[in-house]
């Protein structure tokens, strides 16, 4: 699959009112925009945490105490969270009228990782009818480097693998960790642009699925970051991984929603900030939202779309 190949606009169509009747996984796109730009759209999955769950709360109380454990923003300090979880807000920073994305989400049913696997074997199943040109999982599944041979260099990835496969043989964890990088694999063989996370656990670990050949891995430009953001050889590029969330004032001086990831769009409509008490809303959310699960989709959203730092930025149909 070629990275610039365009889709058909009424195949893309049908494709989402298909999946709009039957999955809960959704593209949101633009068409329209995208058509009269004559702009390429492209695919892309993301597998991570998404509000509203796929259960239906049992009541307010049950929906404040979830998004309160999985929300990440707080904007006018009420101690209720807005509906934002992790997948949202990396959906948003990589959000483009150009990209088409679905969502497969982690429920907390399972582990984690046997989730993820669970969702990359749909996505691998989807393939021959519904392929995807990129994927970005911001997640990690890391360990001290030093559990792994020496010299720890890029081209001995597969060795490492392999040492966690023997852990997999009396810990569930690992064992899907292996079968995740498989699964990784084997969509950047079929030409899917995969991108992952440097991970947050400090600067001596590793995600152990950047071992996973043909992954991209994304780390944080950001230097002073790096006393909990990792770096390492398996590091391919670096993007902005904390964003300052800043409130859009209309001409008038009315308070319309906030930007997250300062490109002028309104991320966070007013209308979703809880307001249980009626305080100010501030003009920047402290603190500021940071970890290389941020950098990834940024990456990918250039890669896809070839972008440039300073290239203007449209605001996505969300």
């Amino acid at each position: 699959m070629k990275l610039s190949k365009k889709i058909n606009f009424s195949l893309m169509t049908t494709l989402v009112l298909f999946i709009g009747c039957t999955s809960q996984y959704a593209f949101t796109f633009d068409e329209e925009e995208a058509k009269l730009n004559e702009k390429p759209l492209y695919r892309a999955a993301i597998i991570d945490r998404f509000f509203p769950p796929s259960e239906p709360f049992l009541n307010a109380k049950d929906k404040e105490s979830h998004t309160w454990m999985y929300g990440l923003v707080d904007v006018d300090r009420d101690r209720v969270k807005e509906p934002y979880y992790h997948g949202d807000i990396v959906q948003i920073i990589a959000a483009s009228p150009q990209i088409a994305f679905t969502r497969y989400p982690i429920e907390g049913k399972q582990k984690p990782m046997k989730e993820i696997l669970t969702n990359l074997r749909v996505i691998l199943a989807r393939m021959p009818t519904l392929p995807v040109d990129s994927l970005v999982l911001s997640w990690e599944s890391s360990t001290l480097i030093s559990a792994f041979p020496t010299p720890f260099e890029k081209r001995y990835s597969e060795r490492y693998i392999q040492v966690l496969k023997a852990w997999g043989k009396n810990d569930e964890i690992w064992s899907d960790t292996y079968q995740v990088i498989r699964a990784l694999e084997a969509l950047t063989e079929q030409g899917v642009k995969v991108f992952t996370i440097a991970g947050n656990s400090g600067a001596r670990t590793v995600n152990t699925l950047s071992f996973a050949k043909g992954v991209t891995t994304v780390g944080a430009k950001e230097p002073e970051l790096s006393y909990f953001i990792t770096n390492n050889v398996f590091v391919d590029v670096y993007e902005q991984a904390a964003y300052e969330i800043k409130r859009i004032d209309n001409q008038i001086g009315q308070t319309v929603g906030y930007d997250i990831n300062n490109d002028g769009c309104e991320d966070i409509p007013l209308a979703l900030i809880s307001r249980t008490k009626q305080t100010t809303l501030p003009a920047k959310v402290w603190p500021p939202i940071k970890g290389s699960s941020f950098a990834a989709p940024l990456a990918m959203k250039k890669a896809l779309l070839n972008l440039q730092d300073n290239q203007e930025i449209v605001c996505p149909t969300l």
